[in-house]
This record gives structure tokens, C-alpha cells and sequence, in this order.
């Protein structure tokens, strides 16, 4: 299976320690399934941090899903958005500093809009129920994110065969280039 990853620089070896915190899914390292949405984020990235907006190619082998896992079905639901603000809290009752907020090797699901983070402060404040949160929450149509979130699932990528596209001088090559670890 193909997933992307878009950031601001070709990415050597996948390393979890330079995951964020308090994202969707936890720190983890994301791949999206559509080569449209690594083009957002890798676009986004390069505006805000610098540097060249990269999409990355990775294989995903099968056999990580035998890894003990959480799949969220393709529409938000009551507990996709629970997942979404315990993991985007900054404290959480039981796991004080610990990110991600869960146990799982990877996670997959939706995609949340940019709007989710109002939607999970009014939830987590009590100022609205979660069915209101889950009416109002929104997921990119047909865009799925998965995310690595231990070591077990990362050695599962095939790292060798990791290809990369870069937008220069106004639009991606056309080309996908063989990344040089």
C-alpha cells in the first residue's frame, strides 16, 4: 500500500522523537493516503518553517496492520472525536506528559478540517456535547491519515525504497527521485 508524507525537507530515516505533540492521532509520524493532501501539508510546511516542499513515497507492507492497531471508520463518530481530543489535550487524567495518549503501534481514520481545534476547546471546556462537537466536526472527503506511533511499527517500513517529489520553480517534478538515506 501507498501512503505520503508531505513536509519541507527530503527525510532521512523515520524518527519518532521529532514527532509534534497533541496532534490528531498523538506524536507519531503521519502519512496520508491521497498525493493531493501530502501536497497541502508539504506546502503549509515550507510557508511556515522554510525550506522546499517535499512529498515523500513510502510502502507500507500489510503486515504492520497485524500490529496491534485502531482503524476509526471513515466519517467522524463519538469516539473518533474523544480520541481526537484526549490526544489533543495538553494534560490527561492518568498519563501526565505522556504522548501519544494511548497504547496503539499505529492508528489510522479521518482527516480533521483546520477548523477541529475550536470544535475540541468548546468540547473538552463542557461547552458542547459530543454529538454537537461530532455534527460540527469535519473530515477531508475521501482522505485518510495513518500514523505510526512506536518503533515495531516504524521497522516495518520498507525505509529502501522511499521515493521523494519536490516543488521547484513554481510546480512538483515530475519525476519521483530515489531519497539517499
Amino acid at each position: 500500500m501507498i501512503y505520503y508524507h508531505g513536509t519541507n525537507s527530503v527525510i532521512g530515516i523515520i524518527d519518532l522523537n521529532k514527532s509534534r505533540l497533541r496532534t490528531d492521532f498523538g506524536k507519531g509520524f503521519y502519512f496520508t493516503s491521497t498525493i493531493e493532501t501530502a501536497q497541502g501539508w508539504a506546502t503549509r510546511r515550507a510557508l511556515i518553517s522554510g525550506g522546499i516542499a517535499t512529498i515523500l513515497r513510502y510502502e507500507v507492507n500489510k503486515e504492520m496492520f497485524n500490529l496491534i492497531g485502531k482503524r476509526f471508520s471513515a466519517e467522524p463518530s463519538p469516539e473518533w472525536l474523544t480520541f481526537i481530543s484526549l490526544n489533543r489535550q495538553h494534560k490527561h487524567i492518568g498519563t501526565p506528559g505522556k504522548e501519544p495518549k494511548h497504547n496503539y503501534n499505529w492508528v489510522s481514520g479521518p482527516i480533521a478540517d483546520d477548523d477541529i481545534a475550536d470544535v475540541v476547546d468548546e468540547y473538552l471546556a463542557g461547552d458542547i456535547s459530543v454529538e454537537t462537537a461530532v455534527h460540527r466536526a469535519r473530515a477531508l472527503p475521501q482522505t485518510y491519515q495513518l500514523s505510526l506511533h512506536t518503533q515495531a511499527a516504524v521497522d516495518i517500513i520498507d525505509e529502501e525504497n522511499v521515493t521523494y517529489k519536490q516543488f521547484k520553480n513554481g510546480r512538483w517534478t515530475k519525476d519521483w527521485l530515489k531519497r539517499v538515506v
